[in-house]
């Protein structure tokens, strides 16, 4: 009889210890949720995922990385489970089936180079620069430099100029020599370059440039959409509804949880 309980006791411990370790092991876990974006989506997504998982430990994340607006069509498709991308009116352009939420905002900034004296830029500042008029930062209070603008990210570059002005022509330039991370070059290039001038998304730039206001505002809760006017919608795509794994995920994306974290990264909730 008493050998009977032992096996019974044994038995209870080793089921505790299976059950412990299919919540707690990420090897036990279920498939990951497969996400699709692009550079100027996926640095949100992933620490969304991590905040996410920290609660959740069965939950995990691949986070691949395409060009532009490709991942939310993968998604659309059901090639993903998820895609993210920043663009402004995606949802009309979306193929028949697929759902689209809006989740938050992601504003634009422009960085330059932390030894450029200037800090602000006036609206009609910024339209001579992106036109071509203004070439020379000494004419918008800086020193004697030619302006090269630094315009890597495409739906960014897009977003601004709808709104400010049509690039001109024979704008100053730099480019990186090779492809490769839009966000990370735009950062590498101003950085090394103090006549530089880059389109960011708030949130995504290094430690060494800093942001400059635009008529004197900066984008945060209280201004975007009012007194500062430059930034996208934060996309998340899914075909159609989507499963328990995702949609456990895109709940905390609504969570004041995740507002946390979108505020950490310089995003606005929408």
């Amino acid at each position: 009889m008493k050998s009977l309980k032992v096996i019974f006791l044994s038995l209870v411990f080793t089921l505790a210890a299976l059950t412990l370790a299919a919540r707690y092991s990420p090897a036990l876990a279920g498939p990951a949720v497969t996400i699709a974006g692009d550079p100027c989506s996926v640095p949100l997504i992933k620490k969304l995922a991590e905040a996410y998982a920290a609660k959740h430990r069965d939950f995990k994340a691949e986070v691949s990385t395409f060009s532009c607006t490709l991942g939310v069509y993968k998604a659309a498709k059901g090639e993903f489970d998820m895609g993210v991308s920043t663009q402004n009116g995606l949802t009309s352009n979306l193929p028949k089936g697929a759902t689209n939420r809006v989740v938050a905002r992601s504003p634009i900034v422009l960085i330059v180079n932390k030894a450029n004296p200037v800090t602000n830029l006036t609206y009609a500042q910024l339209q001579g620069i992106l036109s071509g008029a203004v070439k020379n930062w000494k004419e918008v209070g800086g020193a004697d430099a030619e302006i090269k603008n630094v315009m890597l990210e495409p739906c960014v570059r897009h977003t601004i100029s709808k709104q400010v002005v049509m690039y001109g022509e024979d704008l100053a330039t730099l480019k990186p020599e090779k492809k490769g991370n839009p966000v990370e070059y735009t950062n590498r290039l101003v950085a090394d370059n103090e006549s530089a001038i880059g389109e960011q998304i708030y949130g995504y730039e290094s430690d060494d440039v800093k942001v400059l206001t635009i008529d004197g505002v900066l984008p945060d809760e209280r201004t975007l959409g009012k007194t500062y006017t430059f930034y996208q919608d934060y996309n998340i795509v899914t075909k159609g509804e989507p499963g328990e794994g995702v949609k456990g995920f895109i709940e905390f994306v609504s969570s004041p949880d995740a507002s946390e974290v979108i505020k950490s990264m310089r995003h606005v909730r929408n």
